[in-house]
């Protein structure tokens, strides 16, 4: 069973060691400092909204995130998705679908 929540602060560690994988999946060279640095200060400045996906055991195994932005043709915010990463062990199990449904659950607010 996948379930979604936002990340927060308390998940870091989780959230950078799946970010710095989805970096390396885009051949960029492993750096789980960068990674956790980069994912510290989005959460920290509220710049951007990470989703996690959860395994039953509650482990965090997927990532989504999206940064806030205005949409000026609607005049309201809108969210771009930018990263979506799930664990290539738990590919397959739904929580890509599940990250997605919940983006889109965020932007229609």
């Amino acid at each position: 069973m996948i379930t979604t929540r936002l990340a927060t602060l308390a998940d870091l560690d989780a959230v950078a060691a799946l970010f710095d994988a989805y970096r390396q999946f885009y051949e960029q060279p492993a750096d789980l400092a960068l990674a956790r640095r980069f994912i510290e200060a989005r959460l920290q400045r509220d710049e951007s909204v990470v989703i996690v996906a959860c395994n039953a055991d509650q482990a965090i195994v997927g990532i989504c995130q999206l940064y806030p932005t205005f949409c000026s043709v609607e005049a309201k915010p809108v969210y771009v998705l930018y990263d979506l990463y799930v664990d290539a062990s738990v590919r397959r199990s739904g929580a890509g679908s599940a990250l997605l449904r919940a983006a889109e659950q965020l932007a229609d607010g």
